[in-house]
């Protein structure tokens, strides 16, 4: 058996293994020509996918003791973490609650429990809060003062220019080194311009975690901001699929496809959209509307997107970090991804020469002298591509 073969065998039952009705019986066949179990439990992980491997594969007769023992090891390390880290949830929201700070809850052990049913059953590795900015000082110092360590000095958070560029500041727990995001906006205006999410609506959606109601997005508003990010991000994770996925089987009757399609098309990001229910219901048979599937079929650059993610899942190219010096070859990606009008040449303007987060946490200018961050822009770009390189 081929490369090429084993890499199909593998994510053929990854992708199994996650749908929302899985196929015991196309389990068991491909189970038996897995070549690699070293490599589809590293895959799994890697891919944020592992609870649910597990729990399709953990009473398999095919799987041997040995590696049942080491998947069943690999699981309960996962679940102990995201006990962990929900814990950790849990006390900053009541925290923020008791100084009248209202925040809201992304992804996460949240979604894990709305989509789930259970906070172990989907991998995270942060915790990821929404806070109006004018709060996000006064939330910081909080947390600082009960155990948190910012990574950057919380004066930056009076910096107008970056709560413009960027969107989020973290904090980790000195204790345990859980990482907590706090958000101000969702997305950067370099990728969604026109963003009219309702971040702040009455009705948002509440989740009970531990006897605590737990607030987070609005349904449609959290399927079209999970769909935007996995294609921002060039759908890298089969888990950023399965959200998906889950969300419309589970909350079909709470979708509002009507106003998804309005927000979309206000917002300048129908392919984007679409590109991710076309993922989905590729990878995952996620069952979708008639006007999804129409456009889906005939619109060219959503089917030559959808062929070029495919095949870098199954070829295994996924990607384990990111850095400011962005390629070519994913610099072509982000175009493909943002919108079929924009031109090569703006988009590799914004990508280098657009002050970004870490030019600013460079040095807390004062706001009346903002502008000076052009310079810190070029000379940070001078520093990764010419002097690291010598």
């Amino acid at each position: 058996m081929n490369n090429n073969t084993t890499l199909q065998t593998q994510y053929d039952l990854l992708a199994e293994c996650c749908k929302f009705s899985c196929d015991q019986q196309k389990i068991d066949d491909l189970v038996s020509k897995v070549m690699d179990w070293e490599s589809l439990l590293h895959s799994a992980y890697m891919h944020g996918i592992f609870p649910l491997v597990y729990s399709a594969l953990k009473s398999n007769p095919h799987l041997s003791h040995e590696w049942k023992e080491k998947f069943k090891h690999t699981n309960f390390k996962i679940a102990q973490q995201n006990l962990l880290m929900t814990g950790d949830l849990l006390k900053v929201l009541q925290l923020l609650q008791a100084n009248d700070i209202r925040a809201i809850a992304l992804k996460g052990p949240v979604l894990s429990q709305m989509i789930h049913g259970d906070v172990t059953k989907r991998q995270f590795s942060d915790l990821d809060l929404l806070i109006a900015p004018s709060q996000m000082y006064q939330a910081v110092k909080i947390l600082t003062q009960n155990g948190y360590a910012p990574e950057y000095d919380i004066k930056f958070l009076n910096n107008r220019t970056l709560l413009k560029v960027g969107k989020d500041f973290p904090v980790k727990n000195s204790d345990n080194d859980v990482l907590i995001e706090f958000h101000w906006q969702l997305f950067l205006k370099r990728y969604i311009k026109k963003s009219n999410i309702n971040l702040f609506s009455e009705k948002n959606h509440h989740c009970m975690i531990n006897h605590t109601s737990v607030e987070t997005l609005e349904l449609n508003a959290m399927l079209l901001y999970l769909l935007l990010h996995g294609s921002k991000h060039y759908w890298e994770r089969i888990e950023w699929v399965v959200d998906i996925d889950r969300l419309l089987q589970q909350y079909k009757a709470d979708i509002d496809w009507d106003l998804l399609k309005s927000m979309a098309k206000e917002m300048e990001i129908e392919f984007m959209f679409y590109l991710g229910l076309a993922v989905s219901k590729q990878l995952l048979d996620t069952p979708l509307e008639p006007f999804a599937l129409s456009y889906i079929d005939t619109d060219e650059y959503v089917q030559k997107a959808l062929k070029a993610i495919i095949h870098e899942i199954y070829t295994d190219t996924i990607v384990h970090e990111h850095s400011e010096l962005v390629s070519f070859e994913n610099l072509n990606k982000i175009v493909i991804m943002k919108d079929k009008t924009n031109g090569w040449l703006r988009q590799y303007f914004v990508t280098f020469f657009e002050i970004k987060e870490l030019d600013v946490y460079m040095v807390n200018l004062p706001n009346y002298l903002s502008y000076l961050y052009h310079i810190v822009r070029l000379y940070r770009l001078f520093n990764l591509n010419i002097l690291r390189r010598k």
